[in-house]
């Protein structure tokens, strides 16, 4: 999307693009997943926008009966405080003004909708990673 390319640009950051391997296909509606991805994306590159060594990337790996996208980060990570309401409407960890706290919210919403589920972890060499499951077609 326009909206991340322009962000990309703006922070100077890195995007990493994954090789999508053909039995990695998903029974999603295309402008909800991408919703969703913007978001994820948006997020990430909000997350490397202060630290020296902006990148983000997205991996896409296959599970048994799922497909996993994740969306890693080289941003500060996510304290643990924030960690267990990062779902939640209007929480956010963004200074005031520059978030309404809504964005992961909707996403998980439309994740659950779509029949996936969405998870966040901190990454062992720091940074976040937000990880979208949804069944393999």
């Amino acid at each position: 999307a326009m909206l991340v390319e322009s962000r990309r640009r703006q922070v100077g950051a890195e995007l990493v693009l994954p090789v999508i391997e053909e039995n990695c296909q998903v029974l999603a509606d295309p402008q909800r997943l991408e919703q969703v991805l913007v978001n994820l994306l948006l997020n990430a590159l909000d997350a490397v926008a202060g630290v020296e060594h902006r990148r983000v990337e997205i991996v896409v790996r296959h599970r048994d009966v799922c497909c996993e996208l994740v969306i890693r980060d080289d941003g500060p990570g996510i304290p643990e405080a924030a960690m267990p309401h990062l779902f939640e409407p209007f929480f956010t960890t963004k200074p005031s003004g520059q978030g309404l706290g809504l964005g992961l919210a909707i996403s998980r919403m439309i994740v659950r909708e779509l029949g996936g589920e969405i998870e966040v972890r901190n990454g062992e060499s720091g940074g976040a990673e937000f990880c979208v499951m949804l069944e393999r077609v």
